[in-house]
């Protein structure tokens, strides 16, 4: 069964730029295999198939970011610093901790009153 087309202007789906997308997966496998050579064809295949999922994955993340309220990306701030906090107590005794947590605790109070 084949699978039914998809229209690139579909209601809701946003537009991207394939070109774009297929040059950024070159750079990713030209990138990956500066000075060395993949063992055969079927390496070199599976190599670039990861490089261009890896270009329409953030080719669809980039999107996505475009679309989010300055609320959303703040909350997403607040949340990312929570669990570096999490992180840094989560440390063993003997490794010394973070020397900005005052600045982040800071940063956390600003962005909380935003939102």
């Amino acid at each position: 069964m084949l699978n039914p087309r998809v229209r690139t202007a579909a209601e809701g789906m946003p537009k991207f730029d394939r070109a774009a997308i297929m040059a950024h997966a070159w750079r990713l496998y030209r990138k990956q295999w500066t000075g060395v050579r993949p063992a055969n064809l079927q390496a070199r295949r599976k190599s670039f198939s990861r490089c261009l999922k890896s270009a329409w994955m953030t080719a669809k993340w980039n999107a996505a970011e475009a679309l989010k309220t300055a609320d959303q990306r703040a909350a997403d701030r607040v949340q990312e610093l929570t669990l570096e906090l999490m992180r840094d107590d989560a440390r063993d005794w003997r490794v010394p901790g973070r020397a900005d947590r005052r600045a982040i605790f800071a940063e956390i109070a600003v962005l909380e009153r935003r939102v």
